[in-house]
């Protein structure tokens, strides 16, 4: 099986998404898949290395999401992931009230908006 690390760079390398300075951030869909729920939303994501010196880190960060009492961040240690080629990228995992659930987030290919860029900018080097 392919690392994290691995899943990532083929996902990026796929949608050709660039670069910011520590991460990769782009617009996309997020499809949220519960036992009796599917949310479907759109979202900018981030992804970034915090637990490494390579990208193992997803952030959503539209805050509706959070109001649906969903997870906003996903890393290698509690997630897995998988790169489906030309679709997105999917991410499995199991939430303590709400039990196991599936995501897929399936980029736009454009980037985020410049203020978003400057907000994460901010709080990375402050």
């Amino acid at each position: 099986m392919k690392t994290c690390a691995t899943q990532f760079a083929a996902f990026i390398d796929d949608f050709k998404l660039s670069d910011h300075e520590s991460g990769v951030c782009f617009n996309a869909v997020i499809n949220f898949n519960l036992l009796k729920q599917n949310i479907c939303v759109e979202s900018e994501v981030y992804m970034e290395a915090v637990f490494s010196n390579k990208i193992d880190t997803v952030h959503l960060l539209n805050p509706l999401i959070g109001a649906y009492k969903m997870p906003v961040q996903f890393n290698e240690g509690n997630n897995r992931f998988l790169h489906i080629e030309n679709t997105g990228l999917l991410v499995a995992g199991e939430l303590p009230v709400l039990g196991t659930f599936t995501m897929t987030i399936f980029p736009k290919n454009t980037p985020c908006n410049v203020r978003t860029l400057r907000e994460i900018s901010c709080k990375k080097y402050n």
